[in-house]
């Protein structure tokens, strides 16, 4: 492979996958343009069935994003002003910002530092002490956090939980998908997630009519399907383009799936070995939906400049929670220290079907070379 032919991977080609799937893509639009019902229409519906049937769940409810997926779910616990809600330190801020807006006070928990998820022990020890009155489980990269403990204690101390699922369609663990622990689950179909909007979409999956009902009325002004207004509501509707074009996505999760575990797996073998640096830790019994590739490197901010240098476009994901600024009226004392360490150290490559074999190999050698060029500027 001549590498000089690569002169720049970004982290996302969009361009790729409309390319590959335009005349379906296109097909889907179509109907949507001509007759009109761009908002709430025929697509929307379709869409909801299909993803519930894939999730395994009873009900699905489309929404504008995953953080208004996350925020109706907030809304239809009806918590009371000022319960403690948990929430790992390490996540989007779409997963912790909704606690606010219900009045309600964030705690913050530390993570694992393998896998960035949420520390188990920790989180179970706030549900055994009820020293929280609700949780916000994060399943972080693609890969779903441990519930087999934690579920059952918040469920015999009748803790509600929300699993924030925006990063996890297509994974699993032990066969069980996203969902099946919490009284419901938000998906985001951001454009960089393995099921991606053009533009932007959300949902929210549940077993529970109640949690149901609650969202489809508050996602349109407390709507309760007849005109009557029965909530203070907002406007958090999925367009039927976008319901239209996910339908066709979901098609091609095993697909764009399959092609992801191909890509990790070059990477694993391609990056094994090297010191100071490694892939994050996968649970056993999780099947990981490679939706990113999050690396940890000793000297992150050396290896990431080396690596732009190069032509490779990476992210940080993500910045500690309780170290912003909106939430320091909740931190007082808070420690997190295997948060901070894991945001000064992880760093995604990209990580999308549509790279070809030859940026794949060109990743895997542009990470080993600045990595050594890492080392020999110090």
């Amino acid at each position: 492979m001549d590498d000089s032919a690569i002169r720049h991977i970004p982290f996302m080609r969009l361009d790729r996958q409309f390319a590959a799937h335009r005349d379906a893509f296109m097909a889907a639009m179509m109907p949507v343009l001509e007759g009109g019902a761009v908002l709430q229409g025929p697509p929307v519906a379709a869409f909801e069935a299909k993803l519930a049937a894939m999730l395994g769940a009873k009900y699905a409810v489309a929404v504008g994003s995953g953080t208004d997926a996350v925020l109706l779910a907030m809304h239809a616990l009806d918590l009371p002003e000022g319960s403690r809600v948990a929430v790992p330190a390490i996540t989007f801020i779409a997963s912790a910002a909704p606690i606010l807006h219900v009045r309600c006070r964030p705690v913050f928990v530390d993570c694992d530092p393998q896998t960035g998820l949420a520390d188990e022990a920790a989180l179970l020890d706030l549900i055994e002490r009820r020293a929280v009155d609700a949780v916000i489980v994060v399943h972080l990269y693609g890969q779903m956090q441990n519930m087999d403990r934690i579920a059952p204690a918040a469920r015999e101390r009748g803790i509600p939980i929300i699993e924030d699922a925006a990063q996890a369609v297509g994974s699993s663990r032990n066969g069980a998908q996203p969902g099946r622990s919490g009284i419901c689950a938000a998906i985001s179909f951001d454009p960089m997630k393995v099921i991606g909007a053009f533009g932007s979409g959300g949902a929210l999956v549940t077993d529970d009519e109640r949690v149901a009902r609650t969202v489809r009325q508050l996602r349109y002004h407390g709507d309760d399907g007849k005109q009557r207004y029965v909530r203070p509501g907002f406007n958090c509707q999925m367009h039927s383009i976008q319901a239209a074009l996910l339908s066709v996505k979901l098609e091609q999760v095993q697909a764009w799936q399959a092609r992801r575990r191909v890509i990790a797996n070059v990477l694993d073998d391609a990056l094994a070995g090297i010191p100071g640096f490694r892939r994050m830790t996968t649970l056993p019994g999780n099947l990981h939906n490679d939706h990113k590739y999050v690396v940890w490197a000793e000297d992150r901010d050396g290896l990431r400049q080396s690596l732009a240098d190069a032509g490779v476009q990476t992210k940080v994901h993500y910045p500690v929670l309780h170290r912003q600024p909106l939430f320091a009226p909740f931190t007082d004392g808070v420690s997190c220290p295997n948060a901070d360490a894991i945001s000064a150290h992880v760093l995604s490559l990209p990580m999308y079907p549509e790279l070809t074999d030859d940026e794949v190999v060109y990743i895997g050698r542009a990470v080993r070379g600045s990595l050594g060029a890492v080392q020999r500027a110090r």
